[in-house]
């Protein structure tokens, strides 16, 4: 299986995926538009410098997006396009570092 597919999140131990879910639902927020300044594989590395991450692939983070409820601007783009709010408590805290 390709590592940028979010199949790949299925391939995570139970207790990763819900870390890593968690994360994805307590530190990024939905809105109705696409933020095309962050994608799939810039998050990824968020959330590996987060308090309890750890080392997911592209496609593992795209299924945990996927899994949380978030929206894909374009699946055929290797590093996918989300309706993640800017004002999202992940980017505040990259800010803050």
């Amino acid at each position: 299986m390709d590592a940028n597919h979010p199949n790949d999140f299925e391939k995570l131990s139970q207790q990763e995926m819900f870390n890593l879910a968690s994360w994805v639902a307590t530190y990024l927020n939905r809105i109705k538009s696409f933020n095309e300044r962050h994608t799939s594989h810039g998050m990824k590395h968020l959330f590996k410098r987060s308090e309890n991450g750890f080392y997911v692939t592209n496609g593992a983070f795209k299924g945990a997006m996927l899994d949380c409820g978030f929206m894909v601007k374009d699946k055929t783009a290797l590093n996918w396009v989300f309706n993640v709010s800017e004002k999202s408590r992940s980017f505040k805290n990259e800010v803050n570092k």
